[in-house]
C-alpha cells in the first residue's frame, strides 16, 4: 500500500458528512488530550509535584473513564449515539480545563477525575457512532477513524511548541483549543448517525457475552502493550541502552507515526484480506517488533517500537468494529465491554512494566508484552471474525 493510498483513503473519508462528524470527534479527542500532555512539565513544577505525585494523579484519569464504563452503553441507548458523542465532546472541552487550572494536588486529581469521566463517554459514543456509519451506509471507516485520533495527537503535540515559544499559560492554551471546537462541533457532528434499531431496555450491569468476552481479552492484551511502550519505552532506550536523550524519544516517535500510517491504510487492508488474516499479520509484526527491542541495540530497538506501533495499528478498531456486530448485542453494549478491558489494560499495564523492571530489568518487561501480544494472536486464532 502506497502514501496514494493513505492520501486517497483520506480523501474518501470526506466524501461523506456522516465520516467528516466521526473523524472530527476523533481529532478533537486525541488533539485535546496531546496538547494537555505537553504542559504537564509546567504543571508539575507549578504545584511542585514530584514524580510519584505525578504519577498517582495520572492514575485518576484513566479511573475516571472506567468508573462509568458499565453506564455508558445505557446513556447511548436513552440519548442515541449522536446526542452522547455531541454530549460527551462538548463535557471534554470543558473537563480540560480542570487540571490546567487545578491550584492545588487535590484540585489536580479531582480535575483529571472529571476529565476522565468525559473521555470516556466520548471514547464509548464516538465508537458506536462510527460503528453506525459502517452499518449504514456499507463502508469500512473505523480503523480511519482511529487513524484521525493518532493524527490529532501528534498535531495537539507539534502545535504546543508554538504557544510554548510565545508563553501563553497552559489555562489559555487550552482555553483556545475548546473555545475554537466548540463552535465547530455542533454544526458538524450534527451528522452523526443514530442506530436505526429500537434498543430494549437491559440490565445496567450484565455479564458480557463469550464471544464479546473473548474481544475484551484480546483488547486487554493489546493496550495494557501500547500502554507499557507509550510510558516506558523512551526510558528504557536512554537508560537501559544508554541513547543519548535526543535519540531517546525516536522509538516513542516511531510507534506513534507507523501506528497512525497503518490505521490510514487499515480499511482498505480489512476489505481486501478480511478482519482475520490482518489480526493474525498485525499481531505476528508485533510480536516481532517487541522481539527486536529485547537483542540490546539502540537501532534495533527503534525499528521494533515502530514494528510493534505498525501491528498495533488496526487491531483496535478492528475489535471495535466486531464488537458493534455481535448478534444480541447492542454496539454501544459491546464497544463499551471492549473499551473497559481495554482502559484496564492501559491503566496497569505500566504499573505492571515498572514492578517487572525494578525485579528483573526494563527489557524483562517488554518480554512479557511480547508474550501478551503473543497470547493475543493465538486468541485471534480461535476467535470468529465474520
Amino acid at each position: 500500500m502506497s502514501a496514494d493510498n493513505m492520501i486517497g483513503t483520506i480523501k474518501s473519508f470526506f466524501v461523506l458528512a456522516e465520516r467528516r462528524a466521526v473523524g472530527l470527534v476523533f481529532f478533537v479527542l486525541s488533539l485535546i488530550f496531546g496538547a494537555w500532555v505537553t504542559r504537564l512539565p509546567e504543571i508539575k513544577e507549578t504545584l511542585e509535584l514530584s514524580e510519584r505525585e505525578l504519577g498517582i494523579a495520572l492514575f485518576f484519569m484513566p479511573l475516571g473513564a472506567i468508573t462509568l464504563l458499565p453506564f455508558y452503553s445505557t446513556l447511548i441507548s436513552k440519548w442515541g449515539e449522536r446526542k452522547a458523542s455531541i454530549i460527551g465532546v462538548m463535557s471534554l472541552l470543558l473537563a480540560i480545563l480542570l487540571p490546567v487550572w487545578a491550584p492545588s494536588y487535590g484540585w489536580l486529581m479531582a480535575g483529571l477525575y472529571v476529565l476522565g469521566l468525559s473521555m470516556g463517554l466520548t471514547d464509548v459514543a464516538i465508537n458506536a457512532a462510527a460503528a453506525e456509519v459502517e452499518k449504514q451506509k456499507s463502508c469500512q471507516i473505523m480503523s480511519a477513524s482511529h487513524g484521525f485520533f493518532s493524527l490529532g495527537g501528534m498535531v495537539g503535540a507539534a502545535t504546543s511548541g508554538i504557544f510554548i515559544w510565545l508563553e501563553v499559560s497552559p489555562l489559555q492554551h487550552l482555553l483556545f483549543w475548546s473555545v475554537f471546537f466548540a463552535l465547530i462541533i455542533p454544526f458538524v457532528a450534527k451528522h452523526l448517525l443514530n442506530a436505526k434499531e429500537v434498543q430494549t431496555k437491559s440490565k445496567a450491569f450484565q455479564l458480557p457475552s463469550r464471544a464479546v468476552l473473548g474481544l475484551a481479552l484480546i483488547a486487554f492484551c493489546i493496550m495494557m502493550s501500547e500502554g507499557g511502550i507509550t510510558d516506558w519505552s523512551t526510558i528504557y532506550i536512554r537508560e537501559e541502552l544508554l541513547a543519548s536523550p535526543e535519540r531517546a524519544g525516536l522509538g516513542f516517535a516511531g510507534f506513534s507515526a507507523l501506528m497512525a500510517i497503518g490505521r490510514f491504510l487499515g480499511d482498505r487492508l480489512i476489505m481486501k484480506y478480511g478482519a482475520k488474516r490482518l489480526m493474525i499479520v498485525c499481531c505476528s509484526i508485533s510480536v516481532l517488533g517487541l522481539g527486536l527491542t529485547v537483542l540490546h541495540s539502540e537501532t534495533l530497538a527503534i525499528a521494533g517500537f515502530s514494528l510493534a506501533g505498525l501491528g498495533y495499528s488496526v487491531v483496535v478498531p478492528i475489535l471495535f468494529s466486531r464488537s458493534a456486530k455481535v448478534k444480541g448485542v447492542t454496539p454501544s453494549k459491546g464497544i463499551a465491554s471492549v473499551a473497559s478491558a481495554g482502559y484496564i489494560g492501559l491503566l496497569v499495564g505500566p504499573v505492571v512494566i515498572g514492578f517487572i523492571a525494578n525485579d528483573i530489568s526494563l527489557s524483562g518487561g517488554f518480554v512479557f508484552l511480547m508474550s501478551l501480544t503473543g497470547l493475543a494472536l493465538l486468541m485471534s486464532l480461535r476467535t470468529s471474525w465474520s
